[in-house]
């Protein structure tokens, strides 16, 4: 067998590392561990939901690390969240990790991950529902506005500023109130197990900080992203992984991972 000419042995090193090359970039793309994030006050759930979505849906990602940091938002938008964090669960792991604030609603989007990490510094809890009708009958009539309104049904102007809630629509609105609130504590309590001395405290609506909130079963532990990465490592088995954040600066360590 003749022997080959360094020519051709540079060649066949360069196509050996070359497919050793395609072959880690090509394990490590196909196991992805995806942030998506929660931020600000939560008033259009369109975002996330499409996100959480596509990660359930995606074979490439294999968890999702939930970043959240949010001081809550609109009872609708909280809700839809949460239930595709729920749908989500039920087929990969959903990590949360809150960030400086994670409470009312976006607690309780939290609440629905497989495991929460919270910095022991977060400002979370303040589980309540809250519910306004701002009346500016007083400052119209001062200023000279006189308003005409014409409707269809006697419910179109539920909540108008021109005018004050009737008694039945007070008590319907309290109703209201008190039905979500119940409902959200009761989810609340089966999510993480709580025990009847930690749901009497977060029926109050206070906040408290993360290192409480581990106390009270609220979190699993005090911790950051990093731990949530090697949570979800721990959780899916995968040995190599990159860590997926669309549209952040982290993407540049899913770049990284490939060279």
């Amino acid at each position: 067998m003749k022997p080959l000419s360094r020519r051709r042995l540079t060649l066949l090193t360069a196509m050996i590392f070359f497919v050793g090359w395609f072959s880690g970039a090509y394990y490590l793309y196909n196991n992805q561990v995806l942030i998506v994030r929660v931020e600000g006050p939560i008033i259009d759930f369109q975002p996330t939901t499409l996100a959480l979505r596509r990660a359930e849906t995606d074979p490439k990602v294999k968890a999702v690390i939930l970043y959240i940091n949010s001081p809550g938002g609109y009872a609708q938008a909280c809700l839809e969240i949460a239930g595709y964090v729920d749908a989500l669960k039920k087929v990969k792991p959903v990590i949360a990790v809150m960030g400086a604030e994670a409470a009312s609603g976006a607690y309780f989007i939290a609440s629905f991950a497989t495991h929460i990490y919270t910095h022991a510094n977060t400002i979370t809890g303040g589980i309540g529902v809250l519910a306004v009708w701002v009346d500016l009958t007083r400052y119209y009539n001062q200023s000279g506005i006189k308003i005409w309104v014409w409707t269809t049904g006697k419910e179109k102007d539920f909540g108008a500023e021109w005018r004050s809630p009737t008694p039945e629509e007070q008590a319907q609105i309290q109703s209201e109130v008190n039905e979500l609130f119940q409902m959200l504590i009761s989810t609340i309590k089966q999510n993480r197990k709580l025990t009847t001395t930690a749901v009497e405290e977060i029926t109050t609506g206070r906040v408290f900080l993360g290192s409480r909130a581990v106390d009270l079963s609220l979190a699993d532990a005090i911790g950051d992203m990093v731990d949530a990465e090697k949570k979800a490592q721990s959780l899916t088995g995968i040995q190599r992984y990159i860590v997926v954040a669309p549209d952040t600066e982290d993407r540049d360590r899913f770049l990284k991972a490939l060279l």
